[in-house]
């Protein structure tokens, strides 16, 4: 079956779906943010790869039909009154850039939805380098100084270069996630090196592809602002979304040596709520934690009205 055919068309059928992962703020362990992503449920063939159907239409027009798609769910989650300063990043394409009304079309949608531009990140996709369309830097530039965010995708591959980062707007960059799943010394030096100049800037940093306990700590003591992956979220619709919201609301850790922060995370706790339900002296026997380490974690379960369990 020729599925590419039948992709005008398909968000009119109901057959796309928006899903929302969530960023997390790294320094307090809240959900901050969260990218909305686009899925495709074929009628015949099932769930068909974004992969692949976005390629596919960036190559035969339709991404402007996906595209406002994408911004309507991306406005309408928001705005919901469930996820109360809940900010979305929305991939654009450089194609969508070159249309004439792009920003002015956003603008629209920010107004029917009633939403400060501040709620919302525009983050460009790297179908191609967008510092050589000329309306794009136009269409960003007026969406930055509305107070929208501007987000570099996948840094460290592909168009997303330091040209692109000298030439427009942004205000974000998000650390591709090869670099952070490659995990080994060389790429952090790298991550950290991306840290230190983009900081320098006083853009945000947001590391995607985090999955595991390990890489989180990385990013942390890389400097990044926000973290996205499975290991923090898995992409959801919005109603499940709202749940895990509301369930998740959690406070941070304070920074740990590494060794402690292992063996917390093997007992599977990874925000100050969970440790709250631990005694202080099952914490105590944990191997590298001492006075200093205990006094540290009461001191911050204090300051956010919790302690260790009684007994």
């Amino acid at each position: 079956m020729d599925w590419v055919a039948e992709l005008p068309g398909a968000a009119a059928r109901g057959e796309l779906v928006a899903y929302f992962q969530p960023q997390i703020e790294v320094s307090t362990g809240r959900i901050v943010a969260a990218e909305a992503l686009c899925r495709w449920n074929h009628p015949v063939l099932g769930p068909i790869s974004p992969a692949e159907f976005i390629a596919a239409a960036e190559e035969n027009g339709v991404i402007d039909e996906i595209g406002a798609f994408m911004l309507e769910q991306g406005c309408a989650f928001a705005s919901a009154a469930g996820l109360p300063g809940i900010q979305v990043a929305i991939n654009v394409s450089a194609l969508q850039l070159a249309q004439p009304d792009f920003s002015a079309r956003v603008i629209a949608a920010y107004e029917r939805f009633g939403l400060d531009p501040a709620q919302v990140t525009i983050e460009l996709t790297e179908s191609r380098p967008v510092s050589d369309i000329p309306e794009a830097v136009a269409h960003l530039a007026r969406l930055r100084d509305l107070g929208s965010g501007i987000s570099i995708d996948d840094f460290g591959i592909g168009y997303s270069s330091a040209k692109q980062l000298e030439a427009l707007p942004f205000t974000e960059l998000k650390i591709d996630q090869s670099l952070i799943r490659e995990d080994t010394e060389e790429t952090w030096n790298r991550v950290a090196t991306i840290v230190a100049v983009v900081r320098q800037k006083g853009m945000r940093i947001v590391a995607e592809g985090v999955e595991t306990q390990e890489q989180y700590d990385r990013i942390r003591e890389s400097g990044c602002d926000r973290a996205q992956g499975y290991f923090l979220g898995m992409p959801m619709p919005q109603t499940e979304f709202e749940a895990y919201f509301a369930a998740n609301q959690r406070t941070a850790l304070p920074r740990l040596a590494r060794p402690v922060s292992r063996a917390l995370a093997a007992l599977n706790l990874r925000n100050l709520e969970d440790l709250a339900a631990r005694r202080r002296t099952e914490i105590a026997s944990l191997p590298g934690v001492g006075s200093k380490t205990i006094a540290l974690l009461g001191a911050a379960l204090a300051a956010a009205g919790l302690a260790f369990a009684e007994g």
